[in-house]
This record gives structure tokens, sequence and C-alpha cells, in this order.
């Protein structure tokens, strides 16, 4: 080779290193071997020397083997430019973080990924593998979330990335609480905000959705005392800040726990509350759920006018926003004011019509419609009817976990059994139930939870 030919060659060398680079990544994410990204056009050598970057691959080589790698063939081309590189994962960053406020989870799990191929530098890293474990959450892939937070655990540093540790945390607390581990949830969330406050995280949204967080999972823990005290840390936060969202979810969370407690007056003013604040914020997932649990809680307090009016808004506005689960919901509360009234027909009708609707979508909801049914067929003297719900109630709810849902359901149905003098299947239910509650583990480690950041 000439000495004017060997410089030409270096640089066709340190051209073709990124791009073998990210072939090699993209084949062994997409779990190829080298002789199958060749297929019948190339040869496994040359798939190689194209990822060791002996070899430039042509344009022509690039549009045979990025479609077999599911990726396009400008990322190739764009992605070895470092410079290049480095503004595209700012960019899906900055539009990942924007989609992430505006709950467009998968918006952020499309950019997270693209920015993630892209070997990020370690803070950018660290921000992305967080952002992309809440959409696993929010899309209901919890493991997959938990494993994205493994991921961020091994590689953080507990003091440079102390705020998306926290974050992780927060995230896995949330997947933990709606598969019903609510020991691990608060286990994970009390993580989270322990290291919170040794880190003084000074971003008031995050405090607050973490306290949120923290107050839900101590009330499904039945600690109504520590939930409506760390509702009202985070409602001060809210206050203090002008965090709406932060102050409307504590008002909401206050609301439940009284309610849980009994305290229904008391319920009532703080969904009130939380409804005003959700509505100035046209939040309308947030505004629909407030309006139903304050239908139910206004139906049980006794004043059904108001309850519904609450229960029509809700499913008017829940028609009017495309939501379908929110106008089954509110169909619950209808169906129970038909009951209440007499008007056993509408009762069935309403609550069939909810019990398909909430069919694969919501079993603890579902379960609620079938509850309706059964009683109201009970009522009419049917039955075989009334335990077929019943049972069906009980076998939704067994898909939930066995928790205060289902003890309440066995516990009405159990109640039927004994006024028709089936005494002995009222028995062999409600020991049947008291069985299963003692099979469920307080703390079922599912997976360990992990704790960083000390």
């Amino acid at each position: 080779m000439s000495k004017r030919a060997r410089p030409a060659a270096a640089r066709e060398r340190a051209q073709a290193a990124p791009v073998g680079g990210l072939v090699r990544q993209a084949r062994l994410a997409a779990g190829l071997t080298q002789a199958e990204l060749a297929g019948a056009e190339m040869t496994k050598a040359l798939i190689s020397h194209i990822e060791h970057g002996r070899v430039r691959p042509s344009l022509r080589t690039l549009h045979v083997i990025a479609p077999r790698l599911g990726r396009d063939v400008h990322e190739f081309l764009d992605e070895a430019d470092p410079q290049v590189r480095q503004k595209r994962v700012a960019a899906d960053l900055l539009a990942a973080a924007a989609a992430a406020s505006q709950g467009r989870w998968d918006e952020v799990e499309l950019r997270t990924k693209a920015a993630l191929r892209m070997d990020p530098p370690h803070g950018q890293r660290m921000t992305l593998l967080r952002l992309q474990s809440w959409a696993e959450v929010e899309g209901g892939r919890f493991e997959a979330a938990l494993d994205l937070t493994d991921h961020l655990f091994r590689e953080a540093d507990p003091d440079a990335d102390a705020f998306e540790i926290m974050q992780a945390h927060h995230a896995r607390g949330v997947a933990y609480g709606r598969t019903g581990d609510t020991h691990l949830a608060v286990q994970e969330l009390e993580r989270g905000r322990e290291i919170m406050e040794r880190a003084e995280v000074r971003d008031p949204a995050a405090r607050g959705r973490l306290l949120v967080a923290l107050g839900t999972a101590y009330r499904r823990s039945n600690r109504t005392a520590k939930a409506i005290a760390t509702y009202e840390a985070a409602l001060a936060l809210g206050a203090q800040s002008e965090q709406l969202r932060v102050a409307a979810e504590s008002f909401m969370g206050v609301g439940a726990a009284l309610y849980d407690s009994g305290e229904l007056e008391g319920a009532i003013a703080n969904y009130a509350r939380a409804l005003e604040l959700f509505e100035r914020l046209s939040t309308v997932t947030y505004e629909l759920s407030t309006l139903q649990s304050l239908a139910a809680v206004t139906f049980e307090s006794g004043d059904l006018t108001k309850a519904r009016e609450l229960a029509e808004r809700c499913k008017a506005r829940a028609i009017a926003a495309g939501v379908p689960k929110a106008v089954a919901t509110a169909d619950l509360t209808l169906a129970r004011l038909a009951e209440a009234e007499g008007d056993r027909e509408g009762a069935l009708r309403i609550a069939s019509g909810a019990a398909a609707a909430l069919a694969g979508v919501d079993n603890t909801q579902r379960a609620d419609a079938l509850t309706i049914i059964g009683s109201v067929h009970e009522a009419l003297g049917n039955t075989a009817e009334a335990d077929r719900a019943y049972n069906e109630a009980i076998a939704a709810l067994t898909k939930t976990g066995v928790g205060p849902a289902y003890a309440q359901v066995t516990t009405e149905y159990a109640e039927i059994l004994s006024k028709r003098g089936e005494s002995a299947r009222a028995y062999e239910l409600l020991k049947t139930t008291l069985v299963e509650r003692l099979r469920t583990p307080a703390a079922p480690p599912k997976r360990r939870a992990r704790a960083r950041g000390k």
C-alpha cells in the first residue's frame, strides 16, 4: 500500500467502525446470528467484517440488512456520526419528557427506546430508563418496569442520581400497588421518600406525586391515620408550590380515606374540593374518577337526588370525552339508584350493560355490577340467577387477589344464603373466604424489593 493510500484506508476504517458497532448492537438486540442477518444475499464473513469496522457497508447493503434488524437505513447513517447521535438523543429525551407530562405513554416508550439505542451518556441514560419504566407501568407491563428499574439501580450513582433512584422506587411502588401487593408497594414508596428527604429533592411535583402514591398505599393497607397524614403533607406541598394536580389528588386521597373510615360527610367535602381542582385543570381522567367517587359516596349518604345528578353528569362527561369505562362505572351508581327506588327491571338493565362493558377491562368494577344483578334477582325471587351472578362476581374478584372487596361480596352472599335457610352453604362460603384470606400472605415476595441510594 502506498503512503498516500494509507491515510485514506485509515479514514475508511474510522468511518466504518461506528456503523459496524451499530449493526452489531441491532443484530444482538434482534436475536439474530451473523449468518441469519447475511441471508442469501451476503456472507457471514461480510457481516463480521462490517461489525468489526474492517469494511464500511454500502448503501445497498444497508438497505438489505436494515429491515431484517427492524431499523431504518437512516438510523445507521445518522447515528454513526457522534454529533448527530448526541443531538438525536437530546431531542428524543426532550420529546419523551414532554409526552410523559401529557400522559402520552406510547410516545414516551417510542422515544426512550430510540434514544437508548444510541448509547447516551450516563446522566441521560438514567433519565431515559426512568421515563421508560413509567411508560411500562402506565401500559400495565409491570414486569418490564421492574426489569428497567433493576437496570437503573445497578448503574446509578447513589449521590449523583438520587432523583432518578427516588423516581424508580416510586414507579416500582405504583407497579406493586396495581398488582395488589400493598406491602411491597409501601416498602418501595417509603424507600423513595427516604431518598427524597435525604437528598433534599426540591421538585415539588415529584415530591407531591410520591406522597400521594404513598398515602394511597397506606390506605389500601388499612393504615388510615398514616394515609390521611401523608395525603395532608402532599396537600400542604401542593398549596405551597401551586401544584394544583398534587392538591387535587391529595383531596381525593383524603376523601377516600375518610370514606373507608365511615366519615361520609368529610369524604364528600374532600371529593368536592378535588373535583373543583380537576375541572380547573381540565384533567378528564381524574375529573371522571372523582365525579364517580363523589356520586357513589353521596348515594351511600342517602342523598339520592344529588347522587343521580352527579352520576348523570359523570356519564355525560364520559360520553363526551369518549371514555367507555367511565360510562360503565357511572352506570353502577345509576343502577343502585334504580334498585333503591324500586325500579328493579331498570336496575337489571343498567347493571347488565355495565357488566358487559367492564368484562376484560376491570374485574373489580365488573364484580360490583354482578353484585347488583345478584341482589336484584334475589329480590325478584330468581335464586338461580342470583346465585349465578354472585358466583361470577366472586370469580372476577379472585382474579384480582383476595382483598376487602372479595370479603365484602362473599359476606353479602353468605347473608343471602343464610336468609334462605341454606346455612350450610353460607358456612362453607365464609370458611372458604377465611381460608383464602389466610392463604394470601401479607407481603408476597413476588420480586425482592431493592433498597438503593444508601
